[in-house]
């Protein structure tokens, strides 16, 4: 028998079975990439469940720059019941982008659980995965704020902290 006529042997796809997958998502092209991902995954498994996290930034009341803005415009100091009414708006405004930016890329955010959260990146990604008891972690290469390379300083550190298996989709 020639060789191009041996019959070709294809490697067993082994694919787990996640029911709790986590897609921290930025709008970058590869976050979409993950979520397309994860959502593939879950379509194929039975009660398996998405959650899209995004983690928005603190709004910091206290740094100099905001201070000033509030001398500059002689309103004064607000107070701190005002500022958690401005947190909630907030969170409020980054939850319906996040929602929008996911039924852009499926024609809905049915079927997703969407989820926001304020602090540094990594640790809000790790810490949700081990609260929530997440099985895998599918996660873009690279955020928006990315320079060029293969992983980003976000992916890295993920993978440094969690228990549960990372895929990094480009």
């Amino acid at each position: 028998m020639m060789p191009w006529q041996m019959p070709r042997i294809r490697k067993k796809e082994v694919m787990m079975e996640y029911k709790s997958i986590l897609v921290p998502f930025d709008g970058s092209d590869s976050s979409r990439n993950a979520l397309a991902t994860a959502h593939g995954w879950a379509a194929s498994t039975p009660d398996a469940k998405v959650t899209v996290l995004y983690v928005a930034a603190v709004p910091d009341f206290d740094s100099t720059p905001f201070i000033l803005a509030e001398e500059m415009s002689g309103m004064g100091r607000a107070s701190e019941a005002r500022f958690d009414a401005m947190r909630a708006s907030y969170l409020a405004f980054q939850r319906a982008k996040l929602e929008s930016m996911v039924s852009k890329q499926f024609g809905s955010a049915d079927g997703f659980d969407l989820v926001v959260e304020q602090g540094k990146p990594s640790k809000v990604i790790a810490g949700y995965a081990r609260a929530h008891d997440v099985d895998v972690i599918v996660m873009g290469s690279r955020g928006l704020d990315a320079v060029r390379g293969t992983l980003g300083s976000v992916s890295y550190a993920v993978l440094r902290n969690v228990e549960c298996p990372v895929l990094i989709e480009r």
